[in-house]
This record gives structure tokens, sequence and C-alpha cells, in this order.
């Protein structure tokens, strides 16, 4: 039986609260606790990245959030009040802070929108242990706080696998494929002025073409354990 999203939003949010009791013991409630590295996957339309994001999650032993979870957890109330029970106060301080600074001075059409996506993704980078689908979520969390791939594949093949995944014409499929692209670069560049196709934002960006999904799930675990061997050691939490 599927879990619906509210199930899962629910069971991550209960693993977190748990995890901050566990890791508080008795020490003082605003002290930082340890968490995992946030692994971050972004993919061009038609690709095979929801399904290799998916085989990640399980093989890291971690919760997928994609794109509608995170839209339900910006948009609840709720949700993002027990997100932010979560962490801890500086924690919190300090993320409201980097959300005002991002978006200082700027215009940004969904401005309410625009600071849910950033205080949850960021507070979700802040928990750790979940592999995010989408939503520019790293350009929000940054090099130095998870592991960022973005999965790319040639425009045809991503046609291909539009028409048997959803049994489209091959002409809507391309206008699809097209279209969604499209939407996606302009949503980063509205909120975050970069281009979703930049390679510096990412620590892997795979062309999916000749690659099984297991490859493609082999070689950005791999690439995962180096990074986050490295974010653990940089981590004074972890250090301490």
């Amino acid at each position: 039986m599927p879990v619906t999203i509210e199930a899962l939003i629910d069971r991550q949010l209960r693993h977190w609260e748990h995890e901050r009791r566990r890791s508080l013991g008795g020490t003082h409630a605003d002290v930082p606790i340890a968490s995992e590295p946030v692994l971050t996957i972004s993919r061009q339309h038609g690709s095979r990245g929801a399904e290799v994001a998916a085989l990640v999650a399980e093989r890291l032993g971690y919760t997928l959030l994609h794109r509608n979870v995170i839209d339900r957890l910006v948009e609840s109330t709720g949700h993002t009040r027990r997100l932010l029970e979560s962490l801890d106060e500086h924690t919190r301080s300090r993320i409201t802070m980097w959300v005002e600074s991002m978006l200082a001075g700027r215009f940004v059409d969904e401005h309410d929108y625009a600071v849910g996506l950033l205080k949850t993704i960021r507070s979700i980078a802040s928990l750790g242990g979940v592999v995010v689908v989408g939503r520019g979520a790293n350009f929000i969390v940054g090099p130095e706080h998870g592991m960022h791939v973005r999965i790319v594949g040639p425009r045809e093949e991503r046609v291909r696998q539009l028409v048997a995944r959803k049994h489209l014409t091959e002409a809507a499929a391309a206008r699809e494929v097209d279209t969604v692209d499209q939407e996606r670069r302009a949503f980063i560049r509205r909120l975050f002025g970069r281009s979703v196709d930049d390679p510096l934002a990412y620590d892997l960006v795979l062309n999916e073409g000749g690659f099984s999904v297991e490859s493609l799930t082999s070689l950005i675990t791999t690439a995962a354990a180096v990074k986050f061997e490295r974010l653990r050691r940089r981590s004074p939490v972890h250090a301490g």
C-alpha cells in the first residue's frame, strides 16, 4: 500500500523529533545536535532522476522527499512548526537571518512561497538524513552542507522515456520535455538568480545516457560516501 504524503511527512517529523530528544539527553536545549548530511538531486524532465533518487535514498537509509512533499511542508503551518521545533534555537535564528539576507532587496513574485521554501529546505538540511529532489535545494543547502547531484540526458532519450512511461505521442512528449525544462530554468533563475545548468552548482553532474539506474546509483552513493565523510570531519558536533 503506497505511503501518502501526509504519512511520509509525519513519519519523518517524528523521526527528527525522536533523534533530537535522544541526542540531547541531558544537554542544554540550545546545543546543536549531530545530523546526517543531506543529498539533493536535480534532474532534467524525462530523465530517470526520480527513479535514481529513490534507489539512492534506499541505499543510504535516507527518506526521499520529492517536490510534492516539499511543497506540502511549505504550505502547512502545522508541519512547519514541527519542523522548526526539531531545531535548536541557535539554528532557528541562523536560518531566519540567512533567509532575510537571501531575499533582501529582491523582488520575488512568490515571496511567501520563497520564504517558506528557503526556511523549509534549510531546516531539512540542518536535520539531515534525507534525499531532496528538485526545488533548487542545492542552491539553498550550499556545497558545505550536503552532496548535490544533477542528472541530465540526451533530449531524444528523455522523449522516448516519457512516451513509454506516460503513453504520450512522441510530439506530446517532446513538447512536455521542452516546456518543463524551461519552467524549471525560469524558476531557478527567478528565485536564485542562477542557472540550473551551471555545473559548478553541483558536486556531480551525470549524463544518464548509456548508464543503467543501478550504475547511476552506485556512482552517486560512492561519491556521497567521500563527501559525507569530509563533511562529518569538518562538523564541530561530530568532531566533539
